[in-house]
């Protein structure tokens, strides 16, 4: 009866990891390609006027009003981050893809029930935690508006990642008084 727990256990984990890391792996690829979209030079930082032509507003079911708020947008991006930033990001995002990549591996592992799939879920849950940790901490460092979209998010991640983590190292604990 112990041994079908753990088993269902496990199995939920992995789908939880699966689930978050799916979500995870979209928002540091939206994150990647919105750093490197808006960046230094964009016509947004060269302060030319919003181009919302009238048939593209009506294309995309958008008001004058709306398109002007975009292009606000990217310049508070823009003016919030500094220099250091950018690059900053840039490269967190992409260790972040990697990370959650290599967490999803995990979780597929931890289906077919491999004997180190527990330890590596637990190095790629820390692994995905410091990442949280770091982009907060960068975050932080950054202007008013730029922290008012950061923070919240990052904060979320770091929660679902600790919680994750403590499901992990217990299951692991569990799984080696069983044996």
């Amino acid at each position: 009866m112990k041994n079908e727990i753990a088993k269902a256990n496990m199995s939920w984990l992995a789908v939880i990891i699966m689930l978050f890391g799916l979500l995870l792996l979209a928002s540091h690829s939206n994150e990647l390609l919105k750093q490197t979209v808006i960046g230094p030079g964009s016509s947004a930082d060269l302060d030319f006027a919003a181009d919302c032509r009238v048939d593209e507003l009506e294309e995309e079911q958008l008001s004058l009003e709306e398109c002007q708020l975009m292009v606000s947008n990217v310049r508070i991006i823009l003016s919030s981050s500094p220099p250091w930033y950018r690059s900053y990001q840039l490269t967190l995002s992409s260790l972040g893809i990697a990370a959650t990549l290599f967490s999803l591996v995990t979780a597929f592992g931890l289906i077919n029930r491999h004997s180190p799939g527990l330890r590596l879920a637990i190095v790629s849950t820390a692994l995905l935690l410091i990442i949280d940790v770091a982009g907060f901490v960068a975050a932080v460092n950054t202007g008013p508006l730029l922290r008012a979209q950061y923070l919240w998010p990052l904060l979320i991640w770091i929660c679902i990642h600790l919680s994750m983590l403590a499901a992990i190292i217990r299951l692991a604990q569990q799984s080696e008084m069983d044996s």
